[in-house]
């Protein structure tokens, strides 16, 4: 049976959501990202054509493909290692060697205890670091630190050591830096939260995206340009790239706007605000964009997987994407490539030659990329 990523995290979160206050908020995340429309005409091209922009195609070769792999959303380099997390799977966290693929374990069962999960988001490498990173429960709201180099010594559950983060908000994609922890969310005022190394949150920092019109709630304008979030590897800048719009915004670590580069397209999410249980939310329909799906970075580029596909032009597949947009850390766009094959979420080595990328279709797989030379402010 051929599943969308956009049905199945929908069926694998649907008993997640258990939290006062964002309840209503986070079930509108995946409401809007992850449906089966019926098609219909809408305005606009289903796909966004990449002609002016000379593409270069590259070609993959399967990494990895096996029975380990259900539907995995995200992957991070961590070391020698890939770090997969895959939701629909009976251990949520895959491990596998980049030089063969090879799996190197599995782990985290469904459950609220230490080391177990129950809304895997999203994975955060500690810099500097071959072995450690962060893996964020949406669900949960909870940090849990993981290291591979030894956790797993002397049959030692891992991810003992957690942070639950703190704020009447949905929270997404925390990044640990330094002493505090910086996140997006739906927050009512600020584009980025700022909490302790504790969890507790502290202010908000940044700006609202601008929107058009008047009378859009700030947690509807949060969630209209739900983003991607990831930093710059010495922490310093963040990239954040909007998952229906095609925006990248470069901020420094105070909220400020380092770099916006114009968008490739020029297009905002399409969407209407309605009521439900009493608080205001985005509800959207077939004629919903997909842009930004996915976002890596090195020390010299951001990598953002993109999608360009609206809900009826693509049904079940609009959260996918064939085209990684290569932004410089002052936001100029530098290359654009076309994979060989359709992708949800990549990987970027730091020394720019490898991208990886996750694939539902024919079956689930790691496809490996050797990236073309690009050459500074090309």
């Amino acid at each position: 049976m051929r599943v969308s990523y956009e049905s199945c995290v929908t069926r694998a979160h649907s008993t997640a959501w258990a939290w006062p206050a964002a309840a209503t908020l986070a079930a509108a995340v995946f409401a809007a990202a992850c449906s089966d429309l019926t098609p219909r005409a809408v305005d606009g091209p289903p796909e966004m054509d990449h002609s002016r922009f000379h593409p270069v195609s590259v070609a993959g070769e399967v990494l990895y493909e096996g029975d380990g792999l259900a539907l995995p959303t995200r992957v991070a380099i961590v070391g020698d290692h890939l770090v997969l997390i895959d939701p629909a799977a009976d251990s949520t966290v895959v491990v596998l060697r980049r030089s063969e693929g090879a799996i190197v374990r599995t782990f985290g069962r469904r459950g609220g205890g230490p080391g177990e999960y129950e809304g895997v988001w999203s994975i955060d490498p500690v810099p500097g670091s071959s072995s450690q990173f962060w893996i964020y429960d949406l669900a949960l709201r909870r940090l849990t630190h993981v290291d591979l180099a030894r956790d797993f010594e002397d049959g030692a559950r891992p991810g003992m050591r957690s942070i639950n983060l703190v704020a009447d908000a949905t929270i997404v994609d925390p990044i640990w830096i330094d002493t505090m922890i910086v996140s997006l969310g739906f927050f009512t005022e600020g584009r980025l939260g700022i909490f302790d190394a504790h969890g507790h949150f502290r202010r908000t920092v940044g700006d609202l995206p601008a929107i058009p019109g008047d009378g859009v709630p700030p947690t509807v304008i949060q969630h209209a340009y739900q983003s991607t979030l990831r930093s710059h590897p010495d922490r310093t800048l963040l990239a954040v790239a909007s998952r229906h719009a095609d925006r990248v915004v470069i901020y420094g670590l105070d909220g400020s706007v380092v770099a916006a580069p114009k968008p490739p397209f020029g297009f905002d999410p399409v969407f209407r605000v309605e009521v439900t249980r009493g608080n205001p939310v985005m509800a959207t329909g077939p004629d919903l964009r997909f842009g930004y799906i996915d976002l890596a970075t090195t020390a010299s580029r951001i990598y953002a997987l993109f999608s360009g596909r609206t809900r009826a032009g693509f049904p079940g597949e609009a959260s996918y994407g064939e085209y990684v947009h290569v932004y410089d850390w002052s936001g100029g766009l530098v290359s654009v490539l076309k994979l060989d094959g359709a992708a949800l979420a990549l990987a970027v080595d730091p020394a720019d030659e490898t991208l990886y990328a996750v694939r539902h279709y024919p079956s689930p797989a790691v496809i490996r990329y050797a990236l073309p030379r690009i050459a500074d402010g090309a």
